[in-house]
């Protein structure tokens, strides 16, 4: 069993993960052409999905086993459900939706790791 002392790294990781992924949503549509064109390749959010996806596993049920606030799995999931549904469907939707998606889903996922950390702190 995971111990509460690994679970506020693992928000820490999550929140930093899905800065990133937000600020690559943002960066993207300015970032066409150059030196830095690999930052808007496909790959790069394929790869923080994937990452995010791992700490959202490790940290939604424990973390609600622990302080019983079921708000923070719930946006954990939908924040990650969102990333995948902008990963899958991209070249459906367009760039525009995935974009948007994506932004909203580490938006999200932000806010249920910020919540997963104050709710864990009331509990110690």
């Amino acid at each position: 069993m995971t111990t509460s002392t690994t679970r506020p790294p693992l928000d820490a990781t999550g929140i930093i993960f899905s800065s990133l992924c937000f600020l690559h949503c943002l960066a993207v549509p300015f970032i066409a052409t150059g030196a830095l064109a690999w930052v808007a390749s496909e790959v790069i959010h394929i790869g923080l999905t994937i990452v995010l996806a791992g700490v959202v596993l490790l940290v939604a049920l424990p973390s609600y086993k622990q302080h019983r606030h079921a708000v923070v799995p719930t946006l954990l999931l939908s924040g990650l459900a969102l990333l995948i549904v902008a990963v899958l469907t991209e070249g459906v939707l367009g760039e525009s939706a995935e974009t948007s998606l994506t932004a909203l889903g580490s938006v999200v996922l932000l806010l249920g790791h910020v919540l997963n950390l104050r709710f864990r702190r009331t509990c110690v």
